[in-house]
């Protein structure tokens, strides 16, 4: 029984990361397609390609890379390496007191 719950929870915790990795994608091909139709109406209306870039870009584009590091689960101030070097360095103080 208890193998089967593994396994089955497991499955759900694959689920949800691919649901979670086709959520960011699908938010990745609305921001392209949403900016491209934006910046062509920029162009051919002769708007303001710096509005465009600073809020619109910008502002989306920070949301974007946001949600690629919370599904990526990418952090550089804490990656692996950094915890092995962190556990190596508390094992050697408490080994020196």
């Amino acid at each position: 029984m208890e193998s089967k719950f593994n396994e089955q929870e497991a499955r759900e915790k694959a689920q949800k990361r691919v649901k979670d990795i086709k959520g960011f994608y699908d938010h990745l091909i609305v921001f392209i397609v949403i900016h491209l139709l934006i910046l062509a109406a920029v162009l051919y209306f002769n708007g303001d390609l710096k509005f465009f870039i600073t809020f619109t870009l910008l502002g989306w584009g920070i949301g974007l890379f946001i949600h690629a590091l919370v599904v990526f689960k990418w952090n550089p101030f804490t990656s692996k390496d950094w915890e092995q070097r962190k556990l190596k360095e508390f094992i050697e103080e408490q080994e020196k007191q």
